[in-house]
C-alpha cells in the first residue's frame, strides 16, 4: 500500500536525506497517476531545499516530475506560460540564487523539453551561468576549485544546452542579447583558466547569430493554443475549409492559406554581413580596446563562412 504523501514528507524532512529509498517512496506517493499537482510540486521544491545529501535518483526524479508539471500537463502541451515560468523562477530564487545542481538542471531541462518558453526564463538561466563564471560561486562550482573569471566545462555545456534549446525565442538561433552575453563572458574570462570547449562555443554561437535569419521566431504559446483549438474544431466551417483546400488541389486553382512571406535570405555562406551586422561586430570587438584570441577566431570563422 502506498504511504500518504504527508507521512513520506515528514519522514524525509526529519532525516534531511534524499537517497534512493526515499526517492522511490516519494515517486509512489506523488506520481501514482502520472500527474503532479501544484501542492505536490511545491512540496518537492521544499524537500530539495532542506535535503543535506540529495542522491542521483532524487535529482533525476525531481527534474522529471517538475518538468512534466510545467511542460506536459498545461495546455497547450509543450508551451510554458508566463505564470508557470514566474512560479519556477520564484521557487528557485527564493533566497536570491540557484542553490543546487538539481535546480539548475531543472531550469535547463524545462527550456530543452518545451516547444517554447518566455524569454525571461531563458534569460534567467543564462544569467545564473554568467554569475557562476564571474563570481566563482554557484552549483556548478561545488568542489571544482575553478576561480572567478574562468569558465569551466560544466558552464560551457550548460550554456550550449540553453542557447541551442528548442524552448528559446528561436530554436537554432542566437539572438542579440545572447550574443552580447557571450561577449561579456569572454571579456571577463580572457585571463582565466578556461575549458578548451569555450572558444568553440563562443565562435559557433556568435557566428550563428550573425549568419542566420534573425526574423525567425518560435510559435508563441498563445498562437499554439489557437492552432490547437483550430485542429480540434470539427465544426462545419472547418470541414468546409478543408473541403475547399481539397477541391483546389484537384482543380489546380491557387490556394492562399497564409499571407505571402518575404523571400528568405540567401544561405549563410552566400550572404555577406549587412552593414548593421558589421557595425555591431566592430563595436563588440572594439569594446575592450584590443583584438583578443577569441575575437580573432570569430573573425576568421566569419570570413571563411
Amino acid at each position: 500500500m502506498t504511504r500518504p504523501l504527508e507521512d513520506v514528507t515528514a519522514m524525509i524532512a526529519q532525516a534531511r536525506n534524499l537517497g534512493a529509498d526515499e526517492t522511490m517512496a516519494l515517486r509512489r506517493a506523488v506520481w501514482p497517476d502520472g500527474r503532479i499537482s501544484a501542492q505536490e510540486a511545491g512540496i518537492l521544491f521544499e524537500l530539495n531545499r532542506v535535503s543535506s545529501a540529495p542522491s542521483h535518483e532524487w535529482v533525476d526524479f525531481f527534474v522529471e516530475a517538475i518538468t512534466a508539471y510545467l511542460v506536459e500537463q498545461a495546455e497547450p502541451r509543450g508551451y510554458v506560460s508566463d505564470e508557470n515560468a514566474g512560479w519556477l523562477m520564484q521557487a528557485i530564487d527564493h533566497d536570491g540564487k540557484v542553490d543546487t545542481l538539481a535546480e539548475l538542471e531543472l531550469l535547463v531541462k524545462v527550456i530543452e523539453r518545451a516547444e517554447n518558453v518566455p524569454d525571461s526564463l531563458k534569460t534567467y538561466a543564462l544569467e545564473q551561468i554568467r554569475h557562476a563564471v564571474l563570481h566563482g560561486e554557484g552549483p556548478t562550482r561545488c568542489g571544482t576549485g575553478i576561480k572567478p573569471g574562468s569558465i569551466g566545462t560544466a558552464e560551457v555545456r550548460l550554456l550550449r544546452r540553453v542557447l541551442y534549446a528548442a524552448g528559446g525565442a528561436a530554436p537554432a538561433h542566437i539572438n542579440r542579447a545572447e550574443a552580447e552575453l557571450l561577449f561579456a563572458i569572454k571579456d571577463a574570462t580572457l585571463d582565466g583558466q578556461n575549458a578548451p570547449e569555450w572558444q568553440t562555443l563562443f565562435v559557433q554561437a556568435v557566428s550563428l547569430h550573425l549568419l542566420t535569419d534573425q526574423r525567425f521566431r518560435a510559435l508563441s504559446r498563445q498562437d499554439a493554443a489557437r492552432l490547437h483549438a483550430f485542429m480540434q474544431d470539427t465544426s462545419p466551417s472547418i470541414g468546409g475549409f478543408f473541403g475547399r483546400v481539397a477541391g483546389a488541389l484537384v482543380s489546380g486553382a491557387p490556394i492562399e492559406l497564409l499571407p505571402e512571406r518575404e523571400p528568405e535570405p540567401a544561405a549563410a555562406h552566400e550572404a555577406p554581413l549587412s552593414k548593421r551586422e558589421q557595425d555591431w561586430v566592430q563595436a563588440m570587438v572594439d569594446g575592450d580596446g584590443k583584438l583578443d584570441p577569441l575575437e580573432r577566431a570569430l573573425l576568421k570563422a566569419l570570413t571563411q563562412g
